[in-house]
């Protein structure tokens, strides 16, 4: 049942943390004395493993040569999300062409990666939306590595509405036969009978019996008009058909809520809850979805608060589901094809700050409770750039007052450098850096998490003096505590961290190490101050959580790692 008691908790957490923001500059603090009071039982979901993942490792748009794959094992990453478009699947009523994607689900089984599929994109033919002819005619979408919709692949499917089973109803059963008027129902079911562990493709290829696709995500960011355009009641909906389809698919099928935008309707999550509390169906199946996805860019604070914001939402509802952000990042702007001509450019950061962005929204994220992390992506790609985007590296000589290519207007003159590697010079966007499918500086950041940062519980997070941010994790396998620290201001900060044992290991942001040994029992950390104000304008004092801090993401991040003594 549905309950609001956790809620002022919530709100007194909140305005906790926009009051340790407030605290004078210190050079100096020694942590509290309860640092090492564990506080995982708070969060009993995040005591498994980390899943980490990248998005675009492999995709129908760029499928993955051997070198592609190589680097995305280079990041440690195990998972590879990426979307499955139902309108470029289903060309007709009811008639599947699977031959572009086959290849591309058989590649990350052969690879070794598991897949996160993003099931979305209404086929025209089956759209409810009020669009014009033309629209039907001229709108396509563009390939390139990103996720993107035209106005007729957001709309409601027809049939949403239908019962999802032949016998008249939504209830799942034994021997029940999936209703093909209800189109949704019908192209879920196929995709996930097809690519499933045991499935068609599986059978075709002689995969062992745990290979194939187990994770599904029903659309992407239903909270954000350019992906979907209806109402939460048909975003529900379709959740809740989504998810009756594919258990009955494959009943270890596990279903994945579409990752959230959180640039809108900040109470989106908790109203779709509402809406299956009501559903006598809802509570006895999981609420249509096994784990809560939600998505966090450019603040790294950000990252906190929305997988906050999700356990509070599911302690509200007395349910316990796994949380992953699975998209997050932040682009460049002092590397090809940023604007490199611009340190002040909104929302990115320079490649130092892009690896400082990594680990500190990760540790935020899991100690709010995260159990998934997946950095978008591994390249640049097209970003959310026009496909075919290209040009030379440049100054900002070949734009136009408004941001377009001088011999191109339809085209920007600049690009969000996105990856933790570079663009290889095949690819139809951003193709002229001088070092294709080089490595950026996030890399070794992201290395850090994949190679130590597993099965981690939350510990601590401390703000000494609103100056600087701690935050522990702590690895029960090995009896191993992560510490990692990063000033909040641009003031160096120093902060002193009571040592467990004779030594540990210093992990900084930019992939350089150190072994360290304590002083009179102590370890003392010199931290760089904080430089990244390319986001001081975006949160304003009436936005939903107000971070008076003008600093995007916080100074050079450094994991100490020590056994716990």
């Amino acid at each position: 049942m549905f309950k609001r008691g956790s809620f002022l908790a919530g709100l007194a957490l909140l305005i906790s943390v926009f009051l340790l923001n407030q605290g004078s500059t210190v050079q100096s603090q020694a942590l509290p004395s309860n640092f090492y009071l564990p506080i995982g039982a708070q969060n009993p979901a995040n005591e498994g493993a980390i899943a980490y993942g990248v998005n675009f490792m492999n995709s129908v748009d760029h499928p993955a040569d051997a070198q592609m794959f190589a680097n995305g094992k280079l990041t440690g990453a195990v998972w590879n999300r990426w979307p499955l478009y139902w309108s470029r699947i289903e060309t007709g009523n009811g008639v599947f062409d699977w031959s572009a994607h086959d290849p591309i689900v058989q590649a990350d089984i052969t690879n070794g990666f598991r897949t996160n599929a993003i099931l979305l994109g209404t086929p025209s033919f089956y759209t409810t939306a009020d669009v014009r002819p033309d629209e039907l005619e001229t709108l396509t979408l563009e390939p390139g590595d990103s996720i993107s919709l035209n106005t007729v692949q957001r709309a409601t499917p027809v049939g949403l509405y239908e019962p999802v089973f032949t016998d008249g109803n939504d209830a799942p059963g034994a021997g029940k036969t999936i209703n093909p008027a209800n189109r949704w129902a019908r192209f879920v079911y196929q995709i996930v009978n097809r690519y499933k562990p045991g499935g068609t493709l599986a059978r075709q290829n002689n995969w062992p019996g745990n290979a194939g696709i187990t994770h599904w995500e029903m659309w992407n960011e239903p909270d954000f008009a350019l992906f979907w355009d209806a109402s939460q009641a048909d975003y529900a909906r379709l959740l809740k058909v989504g998810y009756l389809a594919a258990k009955h698919a494959d009943s270890s099928a596990v279903v994945l809520f579409g990752g959230l935008a959180n640039n809108g309707d900040l109470n989106f999550y908790e109203n779709i809850l509402t809406i299956f509390d009501r559903d006598p169906l809802g509570p006895t199946n999981s609420y249509f979805h096994d784990i809560y996805v939600t998505h966090s860019y450019s603040r790294a604070s950000r990252s906190w608060l929305h997988v906050f914001r999700a356990e509070r939402d599911l302690r509200d509802f007395n349910i316990q589901k796994p949380i992953w952000l699975n998209e997050t990042g932040v682009p460049v702007w002092d590397d090809y094809p940023g604007p490199v001509w611009d340190a002040g450019s909104w929302l990115r950061g320079s490649a130092p700050e892009k690896a400082d962005y990594v680990l500190q929204s990760a540790f935020y994220s899991i100690y709010a409770g995260a159990d998934g992390y997946f950095y978008f992506q591994l390249y640049d790609g097209c970003g959310n750039q026009p496909a075919f985007t290209d040009f030379p590296p440049h100054n900002g000589e070949l734009c136009d007052a408004n941001g377009y290519l001088t011999n191109d207007p339809s085209k920007p003159c600049s690009g969000d450098a996105h990856g933790l590697f570079r663009n290889a010079s095949d690819m139809i966007c951003f193709s002229q850096h001088p070092n294709p499918e080089s490595p950026r500086s996030g890399l070794a950041a992201f290395q850090i998490l994949t190679g130590y940062a597993q099965s981690v519980q939350p510990l601590t997070r401390s703000r000494p003096n609103g100056t600087a941010e701690i935050i522990q994790l702590y690895q029960p396998t090995t009896n191993r505590r992560l510490v990692a620290a990063w000033a909040l201001t641009n003031q160096p900060e120093t902060v002193v961290i009571p040592a467990k044992s004779s030594s540990a290991l210093l992990l900084w942001s930019d992939g350089t190490q150190q072994q360290v040994t304590p002083v009179n029992g102590e370890y003392v950390l010199s931290l760089p101050g904080a430089t990244n104000t390319n986001g001081h304008n975006f949160y304003s004092p009436n936005a939903p959580f107000f971070d008076p801090s003008p600093f995007m993401i916080g100074g050079k991040t450094v994991v100490l790692i020590e056994d716990n003594g």
